[in-house]
């Protein structure tokens, strides 16, 4: 156990001050780099008859697109087919060739990327899906399609790199379609199916939740007798079944989510080739989770930004024709709870009575096919479903890939605002079909330097950078604190701190919870004005009524733990309070010191709390002590009347060549003027040759106004120190 030491010296701790961290993952980041001053949208474009054959002799004449229901003029024009480039009905390119030969690829024209992914297939899914894709490989593709193989269940799994070599992709076929990782799923389902026999025929037709109500209000929350007569075993099915439900709600936020996540990920890296990119996304379909409609929104206009389109095959095959009766279900649950909590006067509140308003919500949601045909149609593709026998369609997905028009028109941005700009194509030639995306999201030719996807609530945060003078509504403080990891090398903590009072606070109706939102980037430049490292999120906030002034008196937390050169850096976070249609805005420098093993010490923290580490904390977390985690509090400003005592956190490093015992002193000053020093003793380096160190110190004798501490460590002739700085009001 590491030691806590405690000083007794001028300063004060955070007993009055509540806490609230927010930990959400974020998407994985991908380079995005556009050709410096282009603004024109391209369009994959693939025409058909009202037979469904490819249109091969459409002019640009014949083609009308409209982008936020305005016309625009197309500036450029051609037909892809096969390894030929047609303008205006005219060859301009002829790379055909006659055998299957390896031959440099010329990226900026050959490359047309094809990836299969696979999400969570129980085993006849698995079975329909793997004769689908190898009937896909039977089909013809040019030499310059490349196809790559992905498994998406909890996270995205490469099991073939990109290559147009059809033995090695049916074998990549085979395996991603052999693996067991719904192996449970048929146990679950048949023990559903005993509860259900158990609590006996539902001979009104009601759902699985409204049986298990009118058994409960039958018994008075005893459970019921079910067919057998069993009062025992119907409460025992009322309680498996109660338990499946939930399983069954929380699966399918954690598949949406994990959907989701993993299908940014599978595009985010894709505009590395310029031309066509298709995705071939065999599902049993997903639901999008509440709270996951913004990374849904970002999926769709990533994909449609780098020119991906997705096919989206249900593999579930024709057991899919009934998709609308599980939400039918879920919704009749919802309404069966809603009215049960209005009868209940008293007793206990079941799973169900507790969980109806999220259950309402989600009820919409639950026909996943629905999500599939949403990605598919917006991004220019189609959805495959209700059939076993993928051929013909899979057939037509050939054709997509080698053969479609390419169309470029200026849509006339005069503001990047990051609207969603609506896109349709038409033909005035009649009885023609056109895929094309749905739209896409008004960003800037040069949004997204810094090496990460650009979401839309982004923009105006990022162009409030550049305001001047900064904009500063609502409190908040962020900092780069810098400490030493393995090896010897920096690290850097960002960390950002807002008082969650500065923030609107808003009731949708009288009865419902107080709720607003925090949207936040944060760029990380080195000393030549490069964007190294960048932190968004957004981050949704509820209280209720009981709730609300104590939430008010909490923080929200964030830190980011980094790996950044030695060297000078700045940080510019921008915050925006939604509810409150305010931004604050604010730059500091931190300086992240030279590598090595001389004696060092980290940044220091004024601690806002200190909880339990839970199973997601690295072990290499820096403000990880033994089992305890530290939550910093950046530059903040403390009352007096409600503060006792303040507590600081360091990392001291001794020179492990030094023989020479390591002394901390400690000196404050108060507007400028020194009150005194303290040298309190320092317990021994830890197996990782460190010292962590907190000093407590009361306030009881501190009059308000600015303060800096300045710590001092010394090791023999070696010589570190770090300061910090706080308000006592």
């Amino acid at each position: 156990m590491k030691k806590i030491a405690a000083v007794w010296i001028v300063a004060g701790c955070l007993s009055g001050f509540g806490q609230q961290r927010v930990d959400q993952p974020a998407p994985s980041a991908g380079s995005v780099t556009l050709q410096a001053g282009t603004n024109e949208v391209l369009l994959d474009i693939v025409v058909r008859d009202k037979k469904g054959q490819r249109v091969t002799n459409l002019r640009p004449d014949e083609l009308e697109v409209i982008d936020n229901d305005a016309p625009r003029k197309i500036t450029s024009f051609r037909l892809i087919e096969g390894d030929q480039a047609i303008a205006g009905g005219e060859q301009v390119e002829q790379r055909v060739e006659q055998n299957r030969v390896k031959r440099p690829i010329d990226v900026e024209r050959d490359i047309r990327l094809v990836t299969l992914i696979f999400n969570r297939l129980d085993l006849n899914a698995r079975t329909i899906a793997r004769t689908a894709a190898l009937d896909l490989l039977k089909n013809e593709f040019p030499q310059n399609v490349y196809m790559g193989v992905l498994v998406l269940g909890d996270s995205l799994q490469a099991i073939q790199g990109f290559t147009n070599d059809i033995g090695l992709l049916r074998k990549a076929v085979e395996r991603a379609t052999s693996g067991a990782y719904t192996e449970f799923i048929a146990d679950s389902a048949r023990i559903e199916q005993e509860m259900q026999q158990q609590l006996g025929p539902a001979t009104a037709g009601e759902s699985v939740g409204e049986q298990v109500q009118e058994m409960t209000d039958a018994t008075g929350g005893s459970g019921g007798k079910g067919p057998s007569g069993d009062p025992g075993g119907a409460a025992m099915a009322q309680m498996m079944l109660n338990i499946l439900q939930l399983a069954r709600t929380s699966d399918l936020a954690q598949t949406g989510r994990s959907a989701i996540w993993g299908l940014i990920d599978a595009v985010s890296q894709q505009y590395r080739l310029p031309g066509r990119k298709s995705i071939l996304f065999f599902s049993p379909g997903f639901g999008i989770p509440q709270g996951m409609e913004e990374p849904w929104r970002v999926l769709i206009s990533t994909a449609n930004r780098f020119n991906v389109t997705f096919y989206a095959i249900d593999a579930r095959g024709l057991g899919t024709t009934a998709m609308n009766q599980e939400a039918v279900s879920e919704l009749r649950d919802a309404t069966s709870a809603s009215r049960a909590n209005l009868r209940k006067g008293s007793g206990l509140v079941t799973p169900a009575m507790a969980q109806a308003f999220d259950t309402a919500i989600n009820s919409g949601k639950a026909n996943t096919q629905d999500t599939l045909a949403d990605l598919a149609q917006s991004t220019g593709g189609f959805l495959i479903a209700n059939t076993n026998d993928f051929r013909d369609q899979l057939k037509k997905v050939s054709e997509d890939i080698a053969t479609y028009y390419q169309v470029t028109y200026d849509p006339q941005i005069t503001k990047y605002d990051g609207a969603f700009h609506k896109i349709e194509v038409h033909s005035i030639r009649a009885g023609l079909r056109i895929q094309a995306r749905s739209g896409y999201f008004a960003l800037p030719p040069s949004a997204g330097s810094g090496g990460v996807i650009l979401a839309p609530y982004e923009l105006s945060l990022i162009e409030s950078l550049s305001q001047r003078p900064l904009p500063h509504e609502f409190a908040f403080q962020s900092a780069g604190m810098h400490f030493r990891g393995q090896g010897h090398k920096s690290e850097v903590s960002v960390v950002l701190d807002v008082p969650i009072g500065s923030l609107t606070l808003q009731q949708a109706n009288p009865a419902g919870p107080y709720e607003g939102t925090l949207d936040y980037v944060a760029l990380v430049r080195n000393a030549g004005g490069d964007v190294v490292h960048k932190l968004r999120g957004e981050v949704p906030l509820a209280a209720r009524a009981d709730q609300l002034a104590a939430f008010k008196e909490s923080h929200f937390i964030y830190d980011e733990h980094l790996n950044l050169s030695p060297g000078r850096y700045t940080l510019e976070s921008a915050l925006s309070d939604k509810a409150g249609k305010k931004t604050s805005i604010r730059k500091s420098v931190f300086v992240v010191p030279p590598d090595g093993s001389s004696l060092g010490i980290s940044s220091v923290a004024l601690i806002r709390g200190i909880r339990e580490k839970n199973a997601d904390t690295s072990d290499q977390n820096p403000f990880l002590m033994s089992d305890k985690l530290i939550t910093p509090a950046i530059s903040p400003s403390f009352n007096k009347k409600s503060t006792n005592d303040l507590s600081f956190y360091l990392t001291i490093y001794p020179d492990q060549a030094n023989s020479a015992k390591t002394q901390l002193t400690m000196q404050f000053t108060k507007d400028g003027e020194q009150l005194g020093l303290g040298s309190p003793p320092l317990p021994d380096a830890d197996s990782a040759g460190r010292i962590q160190y907190v000093a407590t110190a009361p306030t009881d004798k501190m009059l308000p106004g600015d303060y800096q501490v300045l710590f001092l460590v010394k090791q023999g002739t070696e010589v570190a120190h770090e300061s910090v700085t706080f308000t006592l009001q």
